[in-house]
């Protein structure tokens, strides 16, 4: 049975020798990522999905977790049930859940100034991180980035041109060995199952399918 990735490359322009003959590599290119992609957006479509991570706070331990977990049961029963005593339940365990939440935070902080009173400097980091002063502003990493740069270019603009070692005597490169299609097949199943986002097709779905692709990459 031919799986429907399979069975869309071989219906697509890449398997029709007749339409890509002529094309010179440009065109090959151009076509290759033209019809990839346009498989890929039938099969899979793209979509664009917002994702803010957002860490847990360092006093938020699994107590935490575990009464929150019920705050949001009562809080769902409460709404379907509609009844004065659901509703009641569950204000009082969120009034519960704030109050550990406040102990948790101040027992937190207080252990941690104790602990690091005697070292200065890490104490005020920690404080630097509990007001919000601990994160990195993009502007002014950008601006250390350029600067850096500036200062090596700086640097070595007075530098002498590199200079290269001559190849040994009798080392001759005099004629190239013409690539057959079971070269390129062979260094095709070799590639690691990894590929980045600019590429229009998944590494692993390029070597099941080299056998269908193999005439027109060669």
């Amino acid at each position: 049975m031919i799986s429907v990735p399979l069975a869309a490359l071989q219906s697509s322009l890449l398997c029709r020798p007749d339409v890509w003959r002529d094309l010179d590599v440009d065109g090959l290119a151009e076509l290759y990522n033209t019809e990839t992609v346009a498989i890929l957006d039938r099969l899979i479509p793209a979509r664009t999905v917002t994702h803010r991570h957002r860490p847990s706070d360092a006093w938020f331990d699994e107590e935490c977790r575990a009464m929150k977990r019920r705050v949001l049961r009562l809080e769902s029963a409460a709404r379907h049930a509609e009844s004065s005593a659901a509703n009641a339940a569950w204000i009082t365990e969120h009034r519960a859940y704030r109050a550990l939440l406040r102990t948790k935070r101040e027992a937190f902080w207080i252990n941690k100034v104790d602990s690091e009173s005697s070292s200065p400097r890490q104490l005020w980091r920690s404080i630097d991180t509990l007001v919000g002063r601990g994160r990195v502003d993009a502007t002014a990493f950008h601006r250390h980035v350029n600067t850096k740069v500036a200062d090596v270019r700086a640097l070595t603009a007075d530098a002498p041109p590199p200079s290269f070692t001559p190849s040994p005597p009798g080392c001759l490169l005099t004629e190239f060995r013409p690539l057959t299609a079971a070269d390129v097949a062979t260094a095709v199943r070799a590639l690691p199952d990894k590929q980045s986002i600019s590429d229009p097709i998944p590494t692993s779905l390029l070597k099941s399918s080299i056998d269908v692709l193999l005439p027109f990459l060669v």
